[in-house]
């Protein structure tokens, strides 16, 4: 007797699917792979306030990680505490994830914000740092710079934000990195930014601040330079997105793809209801697959912030 092929096929996947201890008939949840892709880089970028909301847990969004076709290929993060810290995120991204992670650190161990009591003393220290996947990108160069802040006092003049001898805010040194991607064979640089809050009144710098962030990453070159982080401004501030955009030639992920009419929806708002969080591409040929990550995968308990996801294309 001849069975139809279709017959056929439909039995060989379900015998391959219980002999791996699937359920058959069930479709299996795909699994990240690393990205092969040398027209594309996967980048994401959270403040991740530390891991430390209280709780301490970032599993869920290394769960939403793990459910994604592809791994990321560098993660810009703001506010971890140091290098320690790095080093156990990284750590725990290799386990979990196809590939293997490494990280560059504005500063190594930052100092105290000056907390005494609840959760806040879990953010006592706060920095920013570039995530890569080692297999695809090396480490070619480094630079990094402090934001600039009035110090408080409007319309007073912009100057680095250095704090004060109680109260560190290393949490706003920038850090960028030039990469040889070996798959592309071409050279990427990608900023972590965290300028200064409104309590400084930061955003009133938000321009000078960009400016600075363009003159880095222009002079550590490359083919595509990838500017990301918490701006801690909307993108009205001080007309820094405008200049961003206009002047200095850098395309915004969220704002090319998912924002229609000159606004945004709500679901791109990466801290309450305001978009403060940005993914900027000055080079390449656009972008895909971006998306502005539900609080359910990350923010929250730990995180004010939503992550942001972008295939930057060269």
């Amino acid at each position: 007797m001849r069975f139809p092929r279709s017959m056929i096929s439909r039995t060989l996947s379900v015998l391959a699917a219980t002999a791996v201890g699937a359920t058959p008939g069930v479709v299996q949840p795909a699994q990240a792979s690393t990205n092969g892709d040398r027209r594309s880089l996967v980048v994401y970028d959270n403040n991740i306030e530390n891991m430390a909301g209280c709780d301490g847990n970032y599993s869920r969004f290394i769960s939403y990680l793990k459910k994604q076709k592809t791994s990321p290929d560098v993660f810009t993060v703001q506010q971890i505490s140091n290098t320690k810290q790095l080093n156990a995120l990284t750590e725990r991204l290799s386990d979990a994830l196809p590939g293997t992670y490494a990280g560059v650190i504005a500063v190594h161990n930052p100092g105290s914000m000056g907390y005494t009591s609840g959760c806040a003393v879990k953010k006592n220290q706060q920095t920013n740092a570039v995530i890569y996947r080692t297999g695809r990108l090396h480490v070619e160069a480094v630079s990094r710079w402090r934001s600039l802040a009035p110090y408080g006092k409007i319309g007073g003049p912009c100057q680095e934000l250095k704090g004060s001898s109680k109260i560190s805010q290393d949490r706003v040194v920038n850090v960028a990195v030039r990469f040889r991607d070996e798959v592309a064979q071409k050279d990427v640089s990608v900023a972590s930014i965290h300028w200064p809050t409104g309590y400084w009144y930061g955003p009133e710098c938000a321009a000078q601040n960009m400016r600075a962030t363009n003159a880095v990453m222009d002079k550590l070159g490359g083919t595509v330079k990838i500017v990301a982080g918490d701006a801690n401004a909307t993108k009205g501030a001080a007309g820094w997105w405008d200049k961003a955009r206009s002047t200095y030639r850098f395309h915004d992920a969220v704002w090319d793809t998912t924002c229609k009419k000159k606004s945004c929806p709500d679901s791109t708002s990466t801290s309450g209801h305001r978009r403060i969080d940005f993914l900027l591409v000055k080079g390449g040929h656009g972008f895909s697959n971006v998306a502005t990550v539900a609080s359910s995968a990350a923010g929250g308990r730990y995180s004010g912030h939503r992550a942001v996801r972008a295939y930057v294309t060269y």
